[in-house]
């Protein structure tokens, strides 16, 4: 780590303390990370489901058709539970952040 990039996260975190201060600060800043933390989250499940239903069309025989098939359903289900539980995480910390 050089000496710029303590600069910079130092700075950020107090830009991010000064905002925290405020209520409405505080609930931007929960929607914002959540919403980034959404986008982040889908956006991989997105590219892991082109990959795996690639797989399903590069197959051959049985036993990678229901290989391609339970990785698109691991990729389907594990992102639909990872995105649901970040939502739900954080409705939970704007309700528990107004007053």
């Amino acid at each position: 780590m050089r000496l710029w990039h303590l600069v910079v996260f130092i700075l950020a975190m107090g830009l991010v303390l000064a905002i925290v201060r405020d209520p409405v600060g505080r609930i931007a800043l929960i929607v914002f990370v959540t919403a980034l933390g959404e986008v982040v989250i889908g956006t991989s499940a997105v590219l892991a489901l082109f990959q795996t239903i690639g797989s399903l069309g590069e197959a051959k025989g049985v036993v990678a058709h229901a290989e391609a098939v339970a990785t698109t359903t691991l990729v389907l289900v594990l992102a639909t539970a990872i995105m649901s539980s970040l939502l739900f995480g954080g409705a939970w910390l704007v309700q528990a952040a107004l007053p």
